[in-house]
């Protein structure tokens, strides 16, 4: 039984499941109300999800996930069970994505050929939910640093505004200043001044928490916002960014800091007054 898995994994392709080739296991009827469902969303998290409930439907499956470039997509209990197989998702003879199966017993035979068959009328629209994964990240990130771009701060900002009225809750921004970024900019050319953004934004996010947000808000300007935070750990995460800058070699050699102007959400604030008193106590910490 495992050679024949091991063979099916090794051949896995786009003409797996050609009629000319193998009978289907799911009739007509069957797989078409599969496909239906996946017609109805492009959001590779709700695709990925109504993947993994149909599986758990059709089959003894307790744990899905989807890795991909980006980002890797769980449901279930993966790590609990002892059966597992791994179909690829290639496009262009590229990989794009892995799946990996999880089961809660041995497959049969029938089972383990309805995996396959399912596998593959997923890739199509996988391949659709990644591409509009990709073009949403282009969308919302700095070309440049690969932080989140404006738009996204804008976005996020909303959301922790509507979150924080919803239900009380904490969070705060911070307003990041770059210092003598602009002398070294003209110095040593803009291609030296990208590499020290880049670098500024590589040491920034390795300072904050899984749970928070780094963004590049244009020119030499970074903000963060950090969610539920309180004033004694907002400035902890302010000390350990200022110490980064100062242990980093390539930003020590170039005398390049930051000034950083923190602010604690306030339920009379607007996005507004929120960032407009971060950015006020920025600027009177890099007097």
């Amino acid at each position: 039984m495992e050679q024949l898995n091991q063979l099916y994994e090794q051949h896995v392709g786009e003409n797996v499941f050609n009629p000319g080739h193998y009978a289907p296991v799911l009739n007509q009827h069957e797989l078409s109300a599969f496909f239906q469902k996946w017609l109805t969303t492009i959001d590779l998290t709700v695709l990925s999800e109504l993947f993994f409930q149909q599986l758990q439907n059709t089959l003894p499956l307790c744990g899905l996930k989807i890795q991909c470039n980006h980002n890797d997509i769980h449901y279930g209990e993966i790590a609990k069970s002892r059966h597992h197989k791994h179909l690829a998702v290639r496009q262009d003879e590229k990989q794009i994505a892995m799946i990996h199966y999880a089961f809660s017993r041995t497959l049969a035979m029938r089972e383990w050929q309805i995996v396959q068959q399912l596998h593959m009328l997923f890739k199509n629209p996988l391949k659709n939910g990644l591409e509009y994964e990709r073009i949403k990240l282009a969308a919302t990130r700095d070309n440049l640093t690969s932080l989140r771009n404006r738009s996204s701060f804008n976005d996020t900002m909303h959301r922790l505004f509507s979150h924080a009225k919803r239900q009380p809750s904490q969070f705060a921004l911070l307003v990041i200043d770059l210092n003598k970024f602009k002398q070294v900019n003209d110095q040593y050319g803009h291609s030296h001044g990208d590499k020290i953004l880049i670098t500024c934004a590589d040491t920034i996010s390795t300072c904050l928490r899984d749970t928070d947000y780094a963004f590049r808000y244009g020119g030499d300007e970074f903000c963060c916002l950090l969610t539920d935070t309180c004033i004694d750990s907002c400035e902890q995460i302010v000390q350990r960014i200022q110490q980064a800058f100062k242990q980093n070699h390539f930003l020590a050699q170039h005398d390049i800091g930051c000034s950083i102007g923190s602010a604690i959400y306030h339920q009379e604030d607007t996005e507004h007054s929120l960032f407009m008193r971060a950015d006020a106590a920025m600027y009177r910490n890099k007097k």
